[in-house]
């Protein structure tokens, strides 16, 4: 039965997790993929030249032999591997599932930082050591965007917890407790009118 994309990645990043670690190379490796990373990301033309019916296998070939170039044995046994079983073009989802591992390993979260302006190195420590408490994380590694959409404040997003303090944010929750609060009054008012005609009709 032929795998799908998720079972590949999951399967080769577990594995290949594992063997880092069984080999007491982890983080040197993660730092190997990651240049990898890197390349795929800035040249994505050659995901698409890889899994291409139209190149030859020589020309393939070629490319597999400029990125085992200087690379490690594990890293070289793993694109041979891929390349051998038509998954070259996993490689980079394979990278993304070692990376989650190797985050849930060390404790590491990475999140996105929203805010209306670019914020300064200091201020970014300082949300990344709070957002790390709220967690229970021993590291926060952020990601920031700024959206002057927000208006102020900020939003921080991780795979499994949103914060949104964002002044847009706050001004929607006042407009609806208020589009609440108008409703009732008007249901307050309806119902003191209908007792006064009510009392009117009976006297």
């Amino acid at each position: 039965m032929k795998l799908d994309n998720e079972t590949i990645v999951h399967r080769y990043g577990k594995a290949l997790f594992e063997l880092a670690e069984e080999m007491k190379i982890r983080n040197k490796f993660h730092s190997e993929l990651q240049e990898y990373k890197k390349v795929l990301q800035n040249e994505p033309q050659l995901k698409v030249f890889m899994s291409s019916n139209q190149i030859s296998p020589e020309a393939k070939l070629k490319i597999m032999e400029i990125l085992k170039k200087d690379s490690s044995k594990l890293m070289t046994n793993l694109l041979d591997m891929l390349y051998d079983y038509g998954r070259i073009t996993n490689l980079e989802g394979i990278i993304d599932e070692f990376d989650r591992l190797n985050d849930e390993f060390e404790k590491t979260v990475r999140a996105s930082v929203i805010t209306a302006i670019e914020l300064d190195e200091e201020r970014k420590q300082k949300l990344a050591s709070s957002f790390a408490n709220v967690v229970g994380a021993k590291k926060v590694i952020i990601d920031p965007i700024v959206d002057p959409g927000i208006i102020g404040g900020v939003i921080l997003k991780s795979e499994s917890y949103i914060y949104d303090g964002s002044i847009k944010t706050k001004i929607a929750r006042i407009k609806r407790l208020l589009l609440k609060w108008f409703k009732e009054v008007r249901l307050l008012w309806a119902l003191r009118l209908r007792k006064s005609v009510l009392w009117l009709n009976n006297n």
